[in-house]
């Protein structure tokens, strides 16, 4: 049977979204091949198709991860003023529904413990993906975004890392409000 031009890329897509998904729920060391082939409607023979490697996956997923989740926030700002931005992108990590479902939300919240452990390679694409946010900070110099952009993406993965312990939804809800609050009120 033959397959259209397009079937191998579009496929490889899937596969990708899939396993984005699936790291963000289960962890770096969650999900296998064998799950995340089972969940593109795929068997495992056909990986090796469409990745060298299952780093090379993993690398792609977080990427497709960051892409989903920053896709959600370039949206929700395209009618924010420019110097509001860093305020709504606060807004929106801090909220209970990017709390509520890491499967779609920023893989640093879901994954930043596993992705310190990962090769220099996947480590180096992600840092540079995290970079792509400091011009949307406060702060009048290049130096001084980024600055911010350390302090507040750092303080807002946390909140969100520690508020997905917490088994009581009002004490989740307290976190994440004190740090949304202390952070628009800090810069």
């Amino acid at each position: 049977m033959r397959y259209e031009p397009e079937h191998k890329t579009r496929t490889r897509d899937r596969i990708v979204r899939n396993a984005a998904r699936k790291l963000r729920a289960e962890g770096l060391g969650g999900p296998g091949v064998a799950s995340v082939m089972k969940a593109s409607g795929l068997t495992v023979g056909g990986f090796y198709k469409h990745f060298r490697s299952k780093d090379e996956l993993l690398a792609e997923a977080i990427a497709q991860g960051f892409s989903e989740s920053s896709e959600k926030i370039r949206s929700s700002l395209q009618n924010v003023p420019h110097a509001d931005r860093w305020k709504e992108i606060i807004r929106w990590y801090l909220s209970a529904e990017h709390c509520d479902h890491p499967e779609v939300g920023c893989p640093v919240a879901a994954l930043a413990p596993e992705i310190a452990r990962a090769k220099f390679s996947i480590r180096k694409r992600i840092a540079g993906l995290m970079k792509e946010w400091v011009e949307f900070m406060p702060g009048p110099t290049a130096g001084e975004r980024e600055r911010n952009f350390f302090v507040i993406f750092s303080a807002m993965a946390g909140a969100v890392s520690i508020a997905r312990i917490l088994t009581e939804p009002a004490d989740r809800q307290r976190l994440l409000a004190s740090m949304r609050d202390h952070l628009l009120h800090s810069f």
